[in-house]
């Protein structure tokens, strides 16, 4: 059986995240931050294999001419 992606450790860890991440904005912007300026913190990470087989499976294919 898989792992379930939306048990009670996951969802509360999450949920956990979202409050930090608004304490984080509202402090910022108390502090004169501006909207254009706040970027939150990226918390998924690309999988650089997989994006790296993907563009290597959409590369222009070259033809050659055997004649």
């Amino acid at each position: 059986m898989g792992k379930n992606r939306n048990s009670g450790r996951n969802s509360s860890q999450r949920a956990q995240l979202r409050a930090q991440a608004g304490l984080d904005r509202k402090h910022f912007y108390e502090n004169g931050g501006e909207m254009c300026r706040w970027r939150g913190l990226k918390l998924v990470q690309e999988d650089k294999v997989k994006k790296a087989n993907k563009n290597a499976c959409r590369r222009k294919v070259k033809v050659r001419d055997w004649c």
